[in-house]
């Protein structure tokens, strides 16, 4: 567990483990390196791990001068990959947010000349849930707060996990708000309009030309399952795998052993 600086001065907090192909997990908006505490230990046996806690997340600095775009988090993640890695060839696996940064950083001439790969998890070139516009509109009025424990508790669970999984992993939905409410309102709030107005990589994704594996809950309310079957049919060099029955958006959690070995299967095809 460590702490490495930014050109900028801002300091991101990682975490490394293993030996082998470097594999770098980039966690979703209002998460961190946390989301990925099933996947650390499991892949770390074969391969070289990396966590991160992107700007403004988790243990990482939060500089309020900061605009928390996707394009930024993708430099960022350059930066990183520069100090940590060098030259070797990297695989990113990016969950939501998280995949939108790793599609970002996949679409960028200069970037993709690094990857070796390319995971998926609940992501879109896009974001549309029509479901969700009227709060986005209150949001924009500054009528209702993110970073507000009721809000988590009734509507972000309920849209990030299913229903049965809520009602059996207790003590994991009890820890995953506590992990967001550690959310700075500023940097969610400029995160959620940023990826609302100005993210959309559809006419882009035919430049991705890596071996992409594209994974999605049957069930996800947040980022619906329809968003990953665009994204299979942009990428050419892809393949989709659909987590069912009762799987949402928190796959990484909800279908853990099953997305584990599937991504593993996935990487040992890279090597």
């Amino acid at each position: 567990m460590s702490f490495i600086k930014l050109k900028d001065g801002t300091r991101l907090w990682y975490e490394e483990k293993g030996e082998g192909t470097p594999i770098v997990f980039l966690h979703g908006w209002l998460g961190s390196s946390w989301h990925f505490r099933n996947q650390m230990d499991y892949f770390s046996k074969a391969f070289r791990v990396f966590v991160l806690d992107h700007k403004g997340h988790g243990k990482s600095d939060r500089p309020e001068d900061a605009a928390y775009t996707i394009s930024d988090f993708a430099k960022d993640l350059d930066q990183v990959l520069d100090q940590l890695i060098g030259n070797e060839k990297v695989v990113l696996a990016g969950h939501s947010m998280g995949g939108m940064i790793a599609l970002t950083y996949a679409t960028n001439p200069k970037f993709r000349k690094r990857l070796k790969g390319l995971i998926l998890l609940s992501t879109a070139a896009k974001f549309e849930n029509p479901g969700l516009d009227e709060f986005v509109v209150l949001i924009r009025k500054g009528e209702m707060t993110i970073v507000d424990r009721g809000l988590v508790e009734s509507i972000l669970i309920s849209i990030a996990f299913n229903a049965k999984y809520v009602e059996t992993h207790e003590d994991i939905i009890t820890e995953f708000i506590e992990e967001v409410m550690k959310n700075a309102e500023f940097v969610a709030f400029k995160t959620a309009i940023c990826i609302v107005d100005s993210y959309n990589l559809e006419d882009q994704l035919s430049e991705i030309d890596v071996p992409t594996l594209i994974l999605t809950g049957g069930e996800d309310a947040f980022i619906f399952p329809e968003e990953s079957e665009v994204l299979h049919h942009k990428i050419k060099n892809s393949e989709l795998k659909m987590f069912s029955p009762n799987i949402g958006h928190m796959i990484q959690f909800e279908a853990v052993d099953e997305c584990n070995k599937t991504i593993e299967n996935f990487l040992k095809k890279l090597q």
